[in-house]
């Protein structure tokens, strides 16, 4: 089985010196996210729809296959926070 690729990283003398460990913790936490949006969409739709309501003060109705879209999107945020946990960063390191 392939291991993921390593967090060590040179530092040249130009090297921001960012934490390594940034980019899997917005992984996690965007799978964590990705699971809410899978499990729970309706949910999160009248969690959206009270708040329109309360702070903008504007009637907010999901129309039908709103539930859909938002797992939709909770596959994408799951795709995307798993790539950051592998990889630790945006692209796949050389190393």
């Amino acid at each position: 089985m392939k291991q993921p690729p390593s967090d060590t990283r040179e530092e040249s003398p130009g090297d921001s010196g960012s934490d390594p460990t940034q980019p899997r913790i917005a992984g996690a936490l965007l799978v964590v996210t990705g699971l809410v949006h899978l499990v729970a969409p309706t949910t999160l739709l009248g969690l959206a729809e009270r708040s329109y309501r309360l702070v903008l003060s504007v009637d907010f109705e999901p129309r039908q296959g709103a539930s859909t879209r938002v797992r939709a999107l909770g596959l994408g945020l799951v795709a995307a926070g798993a790539h950051l946990l592998y990889y630790g960063g945006l692209l796949p390191s050389d190393k």
